[in-house]
């Protein structure tokens, strides 16, 4: 039956009547791979829910299959009757957008204890009106333009409204200037709406600006002043008109205002004739819907996907926006949850979206009776708050690679208010996804009544609910079958209690493996006789950094070099103090059955074997990133060509994909450096000299290797400050840096990275491939204090 309101706390969660009433809970099933049918995302691989409040669920899910790779998506469910409860907001205006942050930051202005938020209505890319309706808190702020809508009701059910109208009628009840005008009226075309020439009658109030109509030409304006009513769905009000007046743009509106407007080449301009200064109107405002009329929220959406438990006529939907995008979708379940999707895309290494028809049936699946799309793309974000921080997240990864500004949000809100007494526990590592048999030390967060973070109490005990681990003395410990296990955990001294779960596996989607103290994944191994190294194995699950024990890794070495090369089953490598150069084998790493092969040989680098370089060297050449100018020499002495800098730098990057050549004439398409300076000139890492050449053959000094370096420090994600002619002061020859290498130069030495020799910094000499080798490795293993050279 249906859930009856608790005031206006009461969760907005009933839709249908006879509607059974939904779990508080789920426990996720054992199984890794979660099937969800043919269509919609795929297979889910990963999937972990975590509770947000006592009735607010969120879920993250990895879906892969051969057909669409990857996929990531993120839910937020209303279970049931609880603490959280959706809103629908835009701003403190119409006009204008917000990001997520600033969408939470206003609403809690506001006294809104906001637990997580998501985009909502599509908009105007230009000023940020939303293209459909807008009610909040029962005021009715923004036309619906023929466009679907999606309300929380008065009663709190949810209602998706198909192409609802809402009709504003203004009637001229006389007592003004011209008494024959008494008796006739006007209708509305939009209500706070970013006024066009050819779009009729706009009605404005202050909710649509602050600041003033915004209209972007010359028109007529009628200024009404509200002498009793608000602008609701269904209603009156009374109004005086206070001006009428032609201006060449906007005009202000004011509070407990509102302006009728059209432009001079409307062809309803003439129809603002029908009211003089003075005259008493009232604004008669009439929804189509009946239910929607008792909207509390509001907003605008796209299509309807789903309606009363079956897919609607795609050959209807938008057609412009049928293919694969970032998505996000609102709908309910039969047993009332309201279910809020985000499907990341446009990025292939995390997901590539799903086409309407995918959304749709991805939904379904997932039980909704009823579905409506909202704005995707770039706009698709949801943020959720962190419990051990109370700050809130962005979970998702938005295509722009950041949050877009939006025209209105979904948020979830609680009225429930801190008090500093712990109640809700979480687990600080929850959906981690860990080896069979690895270990982990639990962690815990605890909020209070509000879900604000407080204090985790010191009795916190922890037990396995499903059988996959167990926890002794504080450490959780995986069994060893793969599956979800769930955690419940409490604190006997304050009440509070919460769940958890962590991921199970038995192999890894991928294997990797780093030197310790090294720059990225290991390709090669290049060592010298007697030398013993540590090997870091890292493991991912479909993405996801998977936790290990140093038991879960086997490590063999190839039947080839058993007599001079050893691995300990820690990961340490050690070469024999009699191996000779040339020699070469192999070690595999393995985890469950994944595995890599690493190639080990004993160099032949003669010139590097005991130079002061050679730690930074091994580091890079195991990258892939610098190789020798012959199989037993590295060149560590000599100068080092610019190409071939900027080559490392290239390597050190990934080895990015190229479209084209450089623009510089002297660096031919088919040389072997091409495609790294081509990438460097697209990066803004290269910019040539002042003739427009690269001069790729000439010594690089090491002022220029300095510039290289900084350019490419954002690359490299590497963080600094600029630095400045001061903290180059200690040089003697501080004087002779080129301006342009100023900056460049200063910032390394300010980093550490540089230190020059014999208290000189040395720019215009030619910088060694040793040299080279240790601003390179100290750059990508960047650790603030360090030594220069």
């Amino acid at each position: 039956m249906r859930q009856k309101m608790r005031g206006r706390a009461k969760s907005a969660w009933s839709f249908l009547k006879g509607a059974a009433r939904a779990a508080c809970s789920v426990l996720l099933a054992g199984a890794l791979i979660l099937p969800a049918g043919a269509v919609g995302a795929g297979p889910a691989v990963y999937k972990n829910s975590r509770k947000i409040a006592d009735n607010l669920e969120y879920v993250h899910t990895i879906s892969y299959s051969s057909a669409m790779g990857r996929q990531e998506s993120h839910t937020l469910k209303i279970l049931g009757e609880g603490d959280a409860r959706p809103i629908f907001l835009g701003g403190d205006t119409i006009y204008g957008r917000l990001t997520v942050d600033q969408i939470i930051a206003y609403a809690e202005s506001r006294g809104y204890n906001v637990l997580a938020a998501v985009n909502a209505d599509f908009y105007s890319m230009q000023n940020g009106v939303p293209l459909g309706l807008v009610v909040e808190d029962g005021v009715y702020k923004s036309s619906p333009s023929g466009r679907n809508a999606v309300a929380v009701l008065d009663n709190g059910d949810i209602h998706i409204s198909r192409s609802p109208a809402v009709t504003m009628t203004l009637t001229n009840l006389g007592g003004g200037e011209n008494p024959t005008l008494a008796g006739q009226s006007v209708t509305v075309d939009h209500f706070n709406k970013y006024r066009t020439d050819t779009g009729g009658l706009y009605l404005f109030s202050s909710a649509f600006s602050t600041v003033s109509t915004r209209t972007p030409a010359g028109g007529r304006f009628v200024r009404f002043k509200i002498l009793e009513g608000t602008p609701r769905l269904n209603g009156t009000m009374l109004l005086e008109v206070t001006e009428i007046t032609e201006a060449p743009g906007d005009v202000p509106i004011g509070d407990e205002y509102l302006v009728l407007s059209a432009s001079f080449v409307s062809p309803r301009l003439g129809e603002l004739t029908k009211f003089s200064k003075g005259d008493r109107v009232q604004l008669e405002t009439v929804c189509s819907d009946a239910r929607l009329a008792t909207a509390r929220w509001a907003t605008g959406g796209g299509d309807i996907l789903i309606e009363n438990g079956a897919i609607t006529d795609s050959s209807q939907w938008d057609k412009a926006i049928l293919a694969a995008n970032p998505r996000t979708a609102f709908g309910v379940k039969a047993d009332g949850t309201i279910v809020a999707y985000v499907m990341d895309g446009r990025n292939t290494s995390i997901s590539s979206g799903l086409t309407l028809k995918d959304l749709a049936d991805e939904l379904l699946a997932q039980g909704c009776v009823a579905a409506i799309n909202l704005d995707g793309g770039g706009s698709s974000v949801m943020s959720v708050r962190v419990p051990s921080t109370g700050l809130q997240k962005v979970v998702n990864a938005p295509s722009d690679g950041a949050p877009r500004k939006c025209g209105s949000y979904l948020l979830y809100v609680t009225d429930k208010q801190p008090d500093g007494r712990p109640k809700h526990l979480s687990l600080l590592d929850e959906g981690a996804v860990l080896l069979t048999g690895a270990s982990v030390p639990l962690a815990f967060a605890a909020q209070d009544g509000g879900y604000k973070p407080v204090a985790a109490p010191a009795d916190i005990t922890a037990q396995s609910t499903t059988g996959y681990g167990a926890v002794e003395n504080g450490i959780y410990k995986a069994g060893s079958r793969k599956g979800t296990d769930r955690l419940s955990f409490s604190s006997p001294s304050t009440g509070a209690a919460g769940t958890g779960s962590f991921f199970i596996i038995e192999t890894p989607t991928e294997l990797s493996v780093s030197l310790e103290g090294g720059v990225g994944a290991l390709k090669s191994l290049v060592l010298w006789a007697g030398d013993s190294v540590s090997l870091v194995p890292k493991a991912k699950y479909y993405g996801k950094n998977v936790i290990a024990s140093p038991e879960n890794f086997v490590y063999t070495v190839s039947e080839d070099a058993r007599e001079w090369l050893s691995v300990s089953e820690s990961g340490v490598v050690s070469v024999s103090e009699t191996a000779s150069s040339g020699l070469a084998g192999s070690i595999t790493v393995s985890a469950g059955s994944a595995k890599v092969t690493i190639p080990v040989s004993v160099t032949g680098f003669d010139d590097a074997a005991g130079h002061w370089a050679r730690d930074f060297i091994r580091a890079l050449y195991a990258a892939g990133i610098v190789r020798g100018q012959t199989e037993t020499l590295f060149g560590s002495e000599n100068t080092i060509i610019r190409a071939d800098f900027v080559l490392m730098l290239y390597r050190a990057a990934g080895a990015p994909q190229v479209e084209g050549p450089s623009s510089f004439p002297d660096v031919a398409p088919d040389a072997y450096y091409a495609a790294a300076i081509a990438w460097a000139e697209r990066a803004g890492i290269a910019r040539g000299t002042d003739g427009g050449l690269f001069q790729p053959t000439g010594v690089l000094t090491r002022e220029q290797a300095f510039t290289l370096v900084y350019r490419a420090l954002s690359v490299f994600n590497v963080q600094k400050s600029d630095g400045s002619q001061t903290d180059l002061a200690a040089f003697s020859d501080a004087k002779d840096v080129a301006d342009y290498a100023v900056v460049p130069t200063a910032t390394l030495v300010k980093m550490g990275v540089v230190s020059g020799s014999g208290g000189a910094v040395m720019p215009k000499s030619g910088m060694t491939r040793a040299q080279m080798a240790k601003v390179l490795y100290s750059v990508l293993h960047y650790n603030p204090g360090g030594n220069g050279f």
